[in-house]
Parts: structure tokens; C-alpha cells; sequence
């Protein structure tokens, strides 16, 4: 598993944190709280195959997109 953290460039700035696996699941946190959860679309589709780095890495690309598409999400 993978931790970064990642401060959104547009509204109130806040950082947040990135787990990722090396199947390609994410889970963005906030804190202690979990914002949402997601997959990598590169690595959902298709056959499951040995984890990976590149899984990780574009797991992690894939996380840092969705906090900056957040525009309804409550910043507290």
C-alpha cells in the first residue's frame, strides 16, 4: 500500500491523503474521514493480473483527478 498526500489547487487548498494498492484501488481520506473510493480505469478492466507499481502509480494519477474534480464535495 501506498500513502501521498495531495493539496487540491482550486478552492479552500485542504491536503489530502492517498492510499493506494498495487492492484490499482484508491481510497482518498480527509483526515479520518473517507472521502471516496475508487479504481484506476486503466487497471479495472480486463484480466487481473500480479499487482504492480505502474497499477499504484496510476491509481494514485487517477486519485489527484478526482480531488480536483470535486466541486460539490463538503471541505470541512
Amino acid at each position: 500500500m501506498v500513502t501521498v498526500e495531495y493539496t487540491r489547487t482550486a478552492g479552500r487548498q485542504l491536503t489530502y491523503r492517498i492510499r493506494a494498492d498495487e492492484r490499482g484501488s484508491y481510497t482518498v481520506l480527509l483526515g479520518d474521514k473517507e472521502m471516496m473510493r475508487g479504481r484506476d480505469e486503466l487497471a479495472a478492466g480486463g484480466r487481473h493480473r500480479a499487482p504492480n507499481k505502474r497499477k499504484a502509480a496510476g491509481a494514485i494519477e487517477q486519485a489527484k483527478q478526482a480531488i480536483e474534480r470535486l466541486s460539490c464535495m463538503d471541505e470541512v
